[in-house]
């Protein structure tokens, strides 16, 4: 049995809560197998994780109760957790586009239980099934199915893959490991033997694909939180005209300060210099940098609508 990363583990510790307390108590050993989970870990997160999970303010009654004797576990819901559980409407339609989401991309038959639990949530709460869309990404419906069954497979993929930031069509080999939403599409994390090191793709940048039979060699540790992290990217603060501001709507951006009636400056995160030459040449005429953090090195903008000239010189 292989060691999980703490998504995967959390994901069997609720699922295995219920399922214990609908059996009236089972062998530690079982509930391992079951839930394919280690059972140092499974014994940990019983004793130290579910045992102190309840509601404020945290007292005896209001606590899970955790039993293990002679390798035999039960688990008692404190008497809160026997009332019914009341959605605002808030939280149903954040509950209902969750679950869309997951639907949009798993077209397989196990999605069954989500499509069933998904029609009941809209029937309590009288959302209509058209009343609510997701998408994510335009990724083919060929790429989203082969590297499903590489990653099930465990085996290397050959892609050709577009990169946005350095603007430039790429030939790669990578082991697929997960796939996870950000930001209104699908990545998926994988080992990339061109850069030797760990990488997040978005699908819909995939050009092509050839699934190998070659086994992956790598195991991933990568986190699946976002493909770039606006929280460790270097920043730029550019100064720009307050009428292009529409340029920005789809790049997150920390602070926006009026400098006169007719100028901005704006903090900003930056992937790439090549990305914010990109950026700062459709906002045209005002764009200015006025700072860039060391890391990201000199940028000069002449120099980039000098190459946007030549490109089309003729």
């Amino acid at each position: 049995m292989s060691r999980i990363n703490a998504t995967d583990r959390m994901a069997r510790l609720i699922a295995a809560i219920p399922w214990i307390v609908a059996q009236d108590g089972a062998p530690l050993d079982e509930i391992a197998e079951r839930f394919d989970y280690p059972r140092d870990l499974l014994l940990d997160d019983l004793q130290d994780v579910v045992f102190y999970v309840g509601v404020p303010p945290y007292t005896p009654d209001t606590l899970i109760e955790v039993h293990i004797d002679d390798d035999l576990v039960w688990i008692n819901y404190a008497d809160w957790f026997s009332r019914p559980m009341k959605l605002s409407s808030g939280e149903a339609l954040a509950l209902l586009t969750a679950g869309e989401t997951v639907l949009a991309f798993d077209r397989q038959d196990e999605a069954g239980a989500l499509a069933r639990g998904l029609t009941k949530l809209r029937l309590a709460t009288g959302i209509d099934a058209d009343a609510l869309e997701v998408q994510l990404g335009a990724a083919d419906d060929s790429v989203l199915r082969d590297l499903r069954q590489a990653v099930a497979d465990g085996v290397c993929v050959d892609i050709v893959y577009y990169s946005f930031a350095h603007d430039e069509r790429t030939e790669r080999r990578i082991e697929p490991s997960r796939f996870f939403p950000a930001d209104g599409h699908w990545y998926v994390a994988a080992w990339c033997h061109r850069a030797q090191g760990e990488r997040v793709f978005r699908l819909d940048r995939i050009e092509r694909l050839t699934v190998s039979t070659d086994p992956i060699t790598h195991a991933l540790e990568v986190d699946p939180e976002a493909p770039f992290s606006i929280e460790r990217a270097p920043r730029a603060v550019i100064r720009m005209p307050t009428e292009q501001l529409s340029v920005l709507e789809q790049s997150p951006h920390d602070e926006l300060t009026p400098v006169d009636d007719s100028t901005v400056e704006v903090t900003l995160p930056v992937s790439s210099l090549r990305w914010l030459e990109r950026l700062l040449l459709r906002v045209g005429a005002g764009a200015e940098v006025v700072r860039l953090d060391p890391e990201l090195g000199s940028l000069d903008l002449a120099a980039a609508r000098a190459r946007v000239r030549d490109r089309y010189a003729d």
